[in-house]
Parts: structure tokens; C-alpha cells; sequence
């Protein structure tokens, strides 16, 4: 894990969080982010990192979805995080 995954994998946030209240369930917050990787698994997996590294979200039931390449060695991934929001 690099000091700072921020920079060292050009991760940031590029969407609003756009949260979810499904009749049945938890709540959901879902954002969109951006990140250097080599694959869409270890883009799922640096965006966790950084997330559980950079901030005090608690994100033990959140999951990455690299959806789409964002550029070369780039990747758009979702982090939906449920809670009560």
C-alpha cells in the first residue's frame, strides 16, 4: 500500500454519491471513481484499499464493480457502501 494510494494510483471520485432506499433492504450509496490499475480486479481491489486507508467509512459490507476501461492501465469503478444514510 503505497503513503498516499491517492496520487500514487490517480483515484478520485468523478460522480455524485447517488443514494438508494430499495422497499426491501438497506439503504445504498453509490460513486463512481476512476483509478489506475491493470485489470478490472485490481482496480475493485486499490479502490477498497484506498477507501479503507483514506477515509473512516466503515466499509465492511461495500463492494467495487470496475465497470468499464476508463483509458489505458484506467478504470471506472462503483463503490456501493449500504448503511443508513
Amino acid at each position: 500500500m503505497p503513503d498516499d494510494p491517492e496520487t500514487a494510483w490517480g483515484a478520485q471520485a468523478i460522480g455524485d454519491t447517488v443514494i438508494d432506499h430499495p422497499a426491501d433492504g438497506r439503504p445504498c450509496a453509490t460513486t463512481l471513481f476512476v483509478i489506475d490499475a491493470s485489470g478490472p480486479a485490481e482496480a475493485e481491489l486499490r479502490l477498497l484499499a484506498w477507501i479503507n486507508h483514506s477515509y473512516e467509512d466503515d466499509i465492511r459490507q461495500a463492494t467495487a464493480i470496475a465497470e468499464r476501461p476508463a483509458g489505458p492501465h484506467r478504470w471506472h469503478v462503483s463503490l456501493r457502501i449500504p448503511g443508513e444514510f
